[in-house]
Order: structure tokens, then sequence, then C-alpha cells
């Protein structure tokens, strides 16, 4: 049977009103797959670097770190929604306190951190004891290293050239307390912030520990910038 003209018409319109409606719909319901996308993109693009300083050849060994990293990388991006505003701004305050020389102000704020911090460390601690189940200690130490993009190793060679007389005893610890940065650093949200927590074992290196072997931190860099600028190197 065939539709008066009128009515044919009437259809059209409702079809039309309706059309927006299916699209916005849809448009919605493409955006949560949109962004697993994105992140499921991002955790890969980090995994890789990982992978390559690895060189593993067996596939289960691969597939064990990826899903420790996967656990991880979710782990990260949830707390870091919670917290990174809070976190911004407690480091915030650590360097207006630095500026002003206000030693316990800053301690104060760097206590809040690794308050804040504390709550990731379950999370942390499983993936390391995820990643040692198919890696040898060397390959952990090389995992850390690839998410700190090799700070503590570029530090501590930095570190040698300003103190060229540190003894084997100070260059342990030396290296022990950046392989604590290291371990904090992992966890950072960013490069800024991974920088900042080195920032914070490097101040407690100089003005703690090197001061208190009679070195002079100030001086020290002073006459490794002339070193550097007669080209004597160390």
């Amino acid at each position: 049977m065939d539709f008066p003209e009128r009515m044919k018409s009437s259809w059209i319109v409702i079809l039309l009103l309706a059309l927006p409606l299916v699209l916005s719909a849809q448009d919605t319901n493409d955006v949560p797959v949109a962004a697993a996308d994105r992140t499921t993109a991002t955790q890969e693009k980090h995994l890789q670097p990982i992978l390559a300083a690895l060189h593993l050849t067996n596939e289960v060994a691969v597939e064990s770190v990826r899903l420790a990293w996967s656990k991880y990388f979710s782990a990260l991006n949830t707390w870091h929604a919670l917290h990174d505003a809070e976190v911004k701004t407690l480091w915030n305050n650590f360097n207006q306190a630095r500026s002003a020389k206000d030693a316990m102000a800053a301690d104060s704020a760097l206590v809040k951190i690794d308050s804040a911090y504390a709550g990731l460390q379950p999370q942390h601690a499983a993936f390391l004891t995820s990643l040692a189940t198919v890696l040898s200690p060397a390959q952990v130490e090389t995992v850390k290293d690839v998410l700190t993009v090799n700070k503590v190793g570029v530090t501590y060679a930095v570190y040698l050239q300003i103190f060229p007389h540190l003894t084997e005893a100070q260059k342990a610890v030396v290296l022990a307390k950046l392989k604590d940065a290291r371990e904090q650093a992992m966890d950072a949200g960013s490069m800024a912030e991974k920088s900042a927590f080195f920032k914070k074992y490097k101040i407690e290196i100089e003005d703690v520990y090197l001061t208190a072997q009679g070195y002079d931190p100030k001086q020290a860099r002073q006459d490794f910038a002339k070193r550097q600028k007669a080209g004597g190197g160390k």
C-alpha cells in the first residue's frame, strides 16, 4: 500500500531529526575505545625501549615482561590521575623553600612527597618481583635504567669528574644514593619529576654526605668548570 505524500514527508522529517541522536550515541560509544587505544599505544611505546635494551630471545620471557609492565603501567596511570595535582604542589613548595634557603620547609615537602608515593609501593614492588622471575638482577637493573633514561650512570660519571679524589668507599656511597634516587624516579609521572627525585638525592650527596667527608661541593664544581674551560678534562 502506498503512503500518502504528506505521510511520507512526515516520516522523512522524523528520520532526519533522529539521525543526529543516533550519530551522537555512536560517537559517545567510540570515546572509551579511542581512549583505550591511546593508552595501549602509549604503554607499548614505553615498553619497546625496555625490550630493546634487554635483547630477549625467549618469547616466554618477553611476554612475562610485557605483562609485568602492563600491570605496572596501569597502576602508575591510575595513581598519577589521582595524585598529580597534590604532588605538583608539593614539588613547588620544595623548590620555593630551596630558593628561600628554608631547609626545614624543603625537608617537610619531601617527607610529604614520600608519604604520597608510599601508596604506590605495593605495585612498584610487585613489578620488580615479576621481572625477577624471568630476568637476572643485572637485567632488572637495565629495566630501571631505561625507565630513568640512565640518570644513574650519567650522574655518577659526572660526579667522578667533579670529585676526582673520591675513595672507593665514598664512590660506593654516592652510587648507592643515586640508585635510591632511581628507585623513586621510576614511579614519577614525567621526566621533570624524575629529575626532581635525582635533585633530592644530589642535595643529600653533596650538602650532607660529601660535606661531612670534608669536601666543598661548591668549590669542587667551580674547579671542575675551570678544568673544563681549560680543556683539562678531569
